[in-house]
């Protein structure tokens, strides 16, 4: 995948096996190459050139833009990285009731690491020790991942970020009030809202985190035919995509949305 940047004189790609590499369009040549700390593949980015979040509605914030950019990588986690030191200033990370991996919404953040450049062999030493590894080496097979990633960045309370992935969830997270995130298509029937954190690790890293509570098992709950015998007819399946969403995008109307399970869908 792949993000230009706001000024479109400079590009970052990433690659499966958890590479990124700014490169320069005006001279065609790369500027910096780092790899993430997670290890696995790169699914979505997105740049933008902003104060960090934690000096957004400051005196100072205009003075202190810099490059970011947003990496959806690891297990259902999409981080804000700092281009010019790789650091994390802020991530967006689901974890479910239950898992022991990452459980603790306190694990270290992630981060990318920079990779000096050396010769063009050692380079390519580099960018091809992992062909043999695969996702399922890195994550275990039952993590979800994010797949789409859209949002804007403005004043402080209309800042947003929408992730979809997949789990087939659509979530809206703010970027400092988790009474404001919350998850806006994909919650089976029955199933309940998740719960959202915010852990201010330092005063220059976030961790924003959803907990999502599984669907109760069927034993759990009354059976769905009970409005019928209400005479209130069947109960309908939500309004939601039933396999992995593919990506996502903003329109004047609304979210649209499309998924693995051949649809695409138009969110007011």
């Amino acid at each position: 995948c792949m993000a230009l940047g706001n000024d479109r004189n400079w590009i970052v790609t990433g690659t499966s096996k958890g590479f990124l590499a700014l490169w320069d369009l005006r001279y065609h040549k790369p500027v910096k190459l780092w790899q993430h700390s997670r290890g696995s593949a790169i699914n979505r980015m997105a740049t933008s050139l902003v104060a960090p979040p934690q000096l957004w509605g400051s005196k100072s914030a205009a003075s202190n833009a810099r490059p970011f950019v947003f990496a959806a990588s690891g297990p259902n986690e999409c981080g804000m990285f700092d281009l010019i030191d790789g650091s994390c200033r802020e991530c967006f990370r689901t974890v479910e009731y239950g898992n022991r991996f990452m459980n603790n919404a306190r694990d270290e953040i992630p981060r990318l690491n920079e990779i000096p450049f050396a010769s063009s062999a050692q380079r390519r030493g580099l960018l091809t020790s992992g062909l043999n590894r695969t996702l399922a080496d890195v994550l275990p097979s039952s993590f979800h991942s994010l797949n789409a990633i859209v949002g804007s960045i403005g004043a402080m309370n209309s800042s947003f970020l929408i992730t979809g992935g997949s789990d087939g969830k659509v979530r809206h997270w703010d970027f400092a009030n988790p009474s404001r995130c919350y998850v806006s298509s994909g919650l089976e029937m029955m199933q309940p809202n998740p719960s959202f954190e915010r852990i201010d690790l330092d005063k220059t890293r976030r961790l924003m985190v959803c907990r999502q509570a599984p669907t109760p098992a069927t034993n759990e709950f009354e059976s769905e035919m009970r409005p019928k015998k209400l005479m209130q007819g069947m109960v309908t399946e939500g309004n939601r995509h039933h396999d992995s969403i593919q990506d996502l995008k903003l329109a004047n109307f609304g979210l649209i949305s499309c998924s693995r399970d051949c649809t695409v869908k138009i969110w007011r």
